[in-house]
């Protein structure tokens, strides 16, 4: 490896043509990256859906998921199933683990279909489902709503579908979805006074459409050599024909049926999870990208589609971006962009204002090889270009200008002692050739953690890991091959007499103070350490986050109705939401809402929180001008909501970062549904008087009122009817039974047979409701009564226990906070429980706890690594050891600036302390090396003052280059990104300062008394650390 710097030398042609192809390579790389807003994200859930309408919540529970959720626990690989039962419907969400390897998901996700297949068999009759659905983590780079003012909805869906069919042309575009489209039905209201009055039933009508509106295969004839198939059709063309058809009845004769059903074409009843976006209806379209691709790209001609699409279209329609990932992921990489070169401008006028230009220049020449190197083989890692990766970037410039400063100061100290160019450059590689490497592997080592990290967050810690190994690789390579040749032509002469510079004199300082440092170490260490163990103890007092919230000019609305609540109803309160959310003179800060009733919608972002589907519910999404104006919108539109719409419980939410939401969730487990009800309430109320709630709210609802039909068998019998015969024709009546199709062009419309509305609203109308038995009617009140009960209005389970969450989140606390708010009333709740109850906290806190014991359970093998690293430098326990000791000097500043400045401790934060540990040990190895060199002609005191003065200046510039150049990130690098830049300017900065001391006071501590012994043997010295290495102790 050392040969490297003395094959540059010689090989000048090669060199510069290296760096030619490296610089190109990366540039190439750079323009066809495909660019994401954060790392991709691997969502481990299937969602599994069983439907049966007449079961109970109770009897849903036992008879469809519990078999389920046995059947899904019982697959290799599945981690969690939680389960959602509510209006009929078993939904399940079966996560599967973390450490599943990505390559094996789609056989755990495949297996998960085979179970749930193999259950179908054993789940009760009229049980729809299951239905798997693997697709629940895809992600919709861009949602488009299209309105056709003035048109019917089958044509503003022929509108919509057009533009799907536009945008299936880009290659890049894997799934365009429809949302809001409401299919259209044929009904044939009954007006059961008319049917009456001819003393007929409904059979004849059903008998007279199923025989009449075919088309059947009637043979074929041979014309001429050549077969012709025949086909019989009794088509309607129209509905007028559907009320002209004759009808014979019993007794009377033909009858028009308009004259015994109202006949009218109209939507599906009830509507089918509506969209609306500024209160008017539209069909959203949801586009999702394939892997690999530029979303920037693909958005642009995503736009130019849609603008195509407009413009060929009549008047009165529009297509409209609701959300649009392509320009949040542009703003996104630019502005992170910015801040690397701004770091790299403050780095380099740094080192111009301390070096002189030429010197900076060659050192900050380093920056573009090694950015160009990681840029280069990012891709063959599976790294795209995002914020993420471009902010590992950051952080790596303090550690790639300290490789290109040690060398090229190195050779420019050598120069202005006498050396010769060749000769200095040679000096220089062949010194920190060693130890720039062992640093770089430890370095790389401290990040192990994030490379063997599982789950979401490990998918964020290998792009920061990944491109800080790249970084460091190409800055070594950089500063051993490519800078000796770059110092030795361009470094300057070396000025006769020169005047003592800046640096200078500090190190002068500074040396006078190594030197009473290392007459009294174990006071400085004392010290030293004690301002440590200050600093921990002050950690109590810095917030905790593990991500924080984005700062996008968006934000949500869940729109809760009380549970059972019609979704007419739903629809129409968000309607009016919409249009308040719409007017220009409420709110011109609103570019735009998008409503879905009943459902969620797309997942836009990974992040994104996706509703419940439940007909009292609502999701709306609000972009505004600017973020900042997106918090007066939100104040403005909780005033409005609690005035306008005093029975709706909302909550307003702006998007998480880092694919998880923060807040905590309080789980309450146990048998009995009556008693965790309670509990979730008496959370709810410790939690209402928490300053800045923004989300409090259990997940089971509010009961609801349900209606027994109770047959009496004995009289049903008599009539000849079973309960199964009720059933039927009560379902028939309300909702309407299917009994034939009217084909419209290409589409079959369900022709469906109903009681007419004013029949249908009351329990007084069930009442007078008549059935067929044996050709006469008779009257449901004669053969049944109608019994109202209250049950849950949902019920939730995880892993085969009943569990309520209550979801809480404060705009003014953080999560940390709210449990301790809450845990006095969660302590007595459990108490009043017993034994047979949990209670846990989830969410954020349990996260954040989860992910730190993932990243210790990877320390080991960075210890391991680092060891063998530091003892093949070293060959020294001893050195070894002192170098491990420098590590808790990176928390001495970093709890004082947090609370200063108001910042989080983060999970980037974290990454942040693990980057600081390497960049001191890189530290600590290089003074350690220079320490050893000087004994070989010094006392040892007077060796350890010298190589710290010697290392004073790349210590402190390499602090000061990191420090400065993390400044713009600080101030302006976002929610995500601010709290990590603040804690590592503060912890760097104080522990670089205390490294100063603290590795001459402990090498002096390790190694005086063995020096004092030798000493009392002249000569022995020099024979014992020849060239500072091979070390024993």
């Amino acid at each position: 490896m050392r040969s490297l710097t003395g094959f540059g030398l010689r090989n000048t042609r090669v060199t510069v043509l290296f760096m030619i192809l490296i610089l190109a390579l990366g540039l190439g790389s750079f323009i066809g990256f495909p660019k994401r807003e954060d790392p991709a994200i691997t969502v481990r859930t299937a969602v599994v859906t069983a439907t049966n309408p007449g079961l109970t919540l109770t009897q849903l529970e036992e008879l469809v998921a519990r078999p389920l959720e046995e059947a899904a626990r019982a697959i290799p690989g599945v981690d969690e199933v939680r389960t959602q039962l509510i209006s009929g419907t078993s939904i399940l969400q079966i996560d599967v683990k973390d450490s599943v390897a990505e390559g094996d998901i789609a056989a755990v996700l495949s297996e998960i279909d085979d179970e749930m297949e193999d259950v179908r068999r054993d789940l009760p009759k009229g049980t729809q489902g299951p239905f798997v659905n693997t697709d629940f983590g895809d992600v919709a780079i861009a949602t488009i709503a299209v309105r056709a003012h003035g048109f019917l909805p089958r044509q503003a869906e022929r509108f919509a579908e057009d533009l799907r069919d536009r945008i299936y042309v880009i290659d890049a575009v894997s799934a365009v979805r429809l949302h809001g489209v409401q299919q259209e039905r044929i009904w044939l209201n009954v007006d059961r006074e008319r049917l009456a009055t001819v003393g007929t039933t409904l059979q004849p009508v059903i008998d007279a459409l199923q025989t009449q509106n075919v088309r059947l295969p009637s043979g074929s004839i041979v014309s001429e050599g050549q077969r012709i198939p025949l086909e019989t059709s009794g088509d309607f063309t129209t509905i007028k024909e559907i009320e002209d058809m004759l009808v014979e009845l019993p007794d009377i004769g033909l009858i028009r049926l308009g004259d015994l059903v109202t006949v009218e074409r109209g939507l599906v009843d009830p509507v089918n999870n509506p969209v609306y976006f500024d209160g008017v209806p539209a069909i959203l379209l949801s586009v999702e990208m394939g892997a690999g691709n530029d979303i920037t790209a693909v958005g642009e001609e995503l736009k130019r589609v849609v603008g195509a699409f407009e413009a060929d279209q009549p008047l009165g329609v529009e297509a409209d971006f609701s959300t649009f990932q392509p320009k949040v992921v542009e703003d996104s990489i630019n502005e992170a962009m910015i801040n690397m070169l701004q770091t790299f401008a403050v780095v380099l006028l740094v080192m111009f204002v301390f070096l002189g230009y030429r010197q900076a220049l060659v050192i900050a020449s380093i920056i573009p090889f090694a950015v160009a190197f990681a840029f280069t083989l990012m891709p063959a890692f599976g790294v795209e270009l995002q914020q993420v990766s471009i902010a590992a970037i950051i952080i790596s410039l303090g550690l790639v200008v300290d490789n290109g400063l040690v060398i090229v100061e190195d050779m420019d100290r050598r120069i202005r002692g006498g050396a010769g160019r060749w000769d200095a450059a040679m000096a220089a590689g062949q010194q920190y050739t060693v130890p720039l490497l062992i640093a770089s592997i430890t370095m790389i080592a401290v990040f192990l953690p994030l490379y063997l990290l599982e789950g979401t967050e490990g998918q964020f810690g290998y792009s920061l890991g990944v491109v800080v190994a790249l970084m460091l690789t190409g800055s070594f390579l950089s500063a051993i091959y490519l800078l000796p040749l770059l110092a030795y032509w361009f470094l300057p002469e070396p000025v006769i007499d020169p005047k003592p510079g800046i640096f200078d004199l500090m190190a002068a300082g500074y040396g006078h103070i190594v030197a009473w440092i290392v007459r009294v170490p174990w006071l400085a260490v004392a010290a030293i350490l004690l301002i440590v163990v200050m600093s921990v103890s002050q950690m109590g007092g810095v917030r905790q986050q593990l991500f924080p919230l984005s700062e996008r000019s968006q934000f949500l609305i869940y729109f809760d109705l009380p549970r059972g609540t019609d979704i007419s109803r739903t629809e129409a309160e968000t309607v009016r939401l919409s249009e308040w959310l719409a007017d220009a003179e409420q709110n011109p800060e609103v570019n735009n809402a998008t409503a879905f009733v009943g459902f969620g919608g797309p997942r836009f972002v990974l992040s994104l929180d996706p509703a419940d589907r439940d007909p009292a519910s609502s999701f709306v999404v609000v972009n505004t001008t600017t973020f900042q104006t997106s918090q007066d919108v939100i104040a403005r539109t909780r005033a409005h909501i609690a005035q306008s719409f005093p029975d709706a419980r909302v909550r307003m939410k702006r998007l998480a970062m880092g694919g998880r939401e923060p807040g905590i969730e309080v789980e309450l487990t146990g048998p009995d549904p009556d008693r965790l009800l309670a509990a979730a309430y008496e959370v709810e109320n410790a939690l209402a008087d928490a300053p800045g709630m923004v989300e409090n709210q259990g997940d089971w609802g509010n009961r609801i009122l349900r209606g027994r039909v109770v047959v009496a068998q004995d009289r049903a019998r008599e009539y000849g009817l079973t309960s199964q015969a009720v059933s039927d024709a009560l379902a028939g009546f309300l909702d309407g039974t299917q009994i034939s199709v009217f084909r419209d062009e290409d589409r079959q419309i369900p022709i469906v047979l109903r009681g007419e509305a004013s029949a249908r609203d009351t329990f007084g109308d069930l009442a007078n409701l008549s059935i067929v038995a044996d050709g006469q009617l008779v009257a449901l009140d004669q053969i049944a009564e109608f019994t109202p009960e209250l049950e849950f209005s949902s019920l939730r389970r995880v892993n085969q226990r009943r569990v309520v969450t209550v979801s809480a989140m404060s705009s003014a606390l953080s999560a940390y906070d709210l449990v301790h708010h809450v845990q006095p009333t969660l302590d007595r709740i459990a108490a009043n429980l017993g034994p047979a109850y949990a209670v846990t906290i989830g969410g954020e806190v349990e996260q954040s706890t989860e992910v730190r014991t993932k990243l210790a359970a990877g320390f080991p093998a960075t210890i391991v690594v680092m060891l063998i690293a530091l003892m093949m430098q070293f060959n020294s326990f001893r050195r070894v050891g002192l170098t491990v000791l420098c590590i808790p000097l990176i928390v001495a500043g970093v709890p004082l600036i947090l609370i200063v400045f108001d910042q989080p401790f983060s999970f980037f934060g974290t990454l942040g302390l693990i980057a600081l540990s390497g960049i001191i040990i890189n530290n600590a190895i290089v003074l350690i090396d220079q320490i050893d060199i000087e004994r070989q002609e010094r006392p040892l005191n007077d060796a350890i003052t010298e190589a710290a003065k010697k290392r004073f200046q790349p210590i402190l510039l390499t602090s000061l280059t990191t420090v400065l150049g993390l400044t713009p990130m600080a101030i302006a690098g976002g929610a995500l990104w601010e709290p990590m830049a603040t804690l590592m300017i503060g912890g760097l900065g104080t522990a670089s300062a205390l490294t100063l001391a603290y590795v001459p006071a402990l090498y002096r501590i390790f190694f005086g008394r063995k020096h004092e012994l030798r000493q009392s043997q002249p000569g022995q010295v020099a024979a014992a650390w020849p060239s500072g290495r091979g070390h024993l102790t």
